[in-house]
């Protein structure tokens, strides 16, 4: 399963296509990928707040076998008190494709409209950094066409 997920951002009549995700490869299979994600994001001092496991959720509620798929929800070990990543973790999904692993990390891409909470957007672009770094420790990025 492959999540293609695409943001689109307001400039005055044209709208501009961008992608709102990372995608990084891992050259091992889903299992030992989701074990090597984990122990990268603990190495980065992140944790995770919770998880979603959407391939053995869409067995259970529509009987559909797919590739494994797990969504997982980071944030900083240590939030500061004022920060927008106590009530909003970034999304990270794993996704199983054969004897590869896809990764796709949550970008922070501001908007054009309504108020820029410039804290914020600088608190959750850090936190990308650092789960976009824990990552590229143990994959590759992926090119933009796949």
């Amino acid at each position: 399963m492959v999540l293609n997920v695409l943001y689109f951002h307001v400039k005055g009549e044209n709208m501009a296509e961008e992608h709102a995700t990372s995608t990084y490869l891992i050259a091992e299979p889903f299992d030992r990928a989701v074990k090597l994600v984990r122990r990268a994001l603990a190495g980065a001092n992140l944790k995770l707040t919770g998880e979603l496991n959407l391939s053995g959720r869409i067995q259970r509620e529509l009987l559909i076998d797919t590739a494994p798929c797990l969504l997982l929800f980071a944030c900083p070990a240590t939030p500061a008190a004022t920060s927008p990543t106590t009530l909003t973790p970034l999304h990270i999904v794993v996704s199983g494709r054969g004897a590869q692993t896809e990764i796709h990390v949550l970008r922070v891409l501001p908007r054009d409209s309504g108020p820029v909470d410039r804290l914020a957007i600088a608190t959750l672009g850090q936190l990308q950094t650092a789960i976009s770094q824990a990552i590229e420790k143990i994959g590759m990025r992926a090119g933009l066409g796949a």
